[in-house]
Formats: structure tokens, sequence, C-alpha cells
């Protein structure tokens, strides 16, 4: 089973196709627990992005691309290993 994430999203992809990368771990912690209560959230829950650069904009977005197909292969491997290994009645 895939471990829980106690943190808020590394990186965020907004509607006009720009990439935000969350920048509150580089916060020093009394300031991010500050923001966060007053933003009544926890700190783990808050995104401070900032935009990327157009060249690591593509970059980000062809990692993200070969993640997402190499998860996606995974996953239908898995799948399809179940089916083979079921026992017939």
């Amino acid at each position: 089973m895939p471990r829980k994430r106690t943190h808020c999203a590394p990186l965020a992809l907004a509607l006009d196709g720009s990439v935000l990368l969350n920048v509150s771990a580089k916060l020093d912690p009394a300031v991010l627990a500050r923001v966060a209560e007053i933003l009544a959230v926890k700190p783990a829950e808050l995104f401070i992005g900032t935009f990327l650069p157009t060249a690591q904009r593509a970059q980000a977005l062809s990692r993200i691309d070969d993640a997402a197909a190499e998860v996606a292969a995974r996953i239908q491997g898995e799948s399809s290993g179940l089916r083979t290994r079921r026992k017939r009645r």
C-alpha cells in the first residue's frame, strides 16, 4: 500500500497552463504556522505557489507526463496480472 502523504502537493497546474511550485516548505516554520493559523488551516495543507519559468515549466510537464505514463503502465500490468493469477473453479 502506498504511504500516505502528510504534506501539501509539491506543485500545481493552473488553468492557463502555468505550473506553480509549492514553496511553503522553504518558509520559516514559525511564519508558516502563523499564516496557517490566520487562514484556519493546518500548516501541512498550506500551498504557497510561485510560477516556474518557461524552460523549467516545459521540463516539469515532460517529467509529469513520463511519471503518469509509468503509473498507468504499472496499474495496467497489475490489473492484468490479477486476472491471470485467479484460480478457476
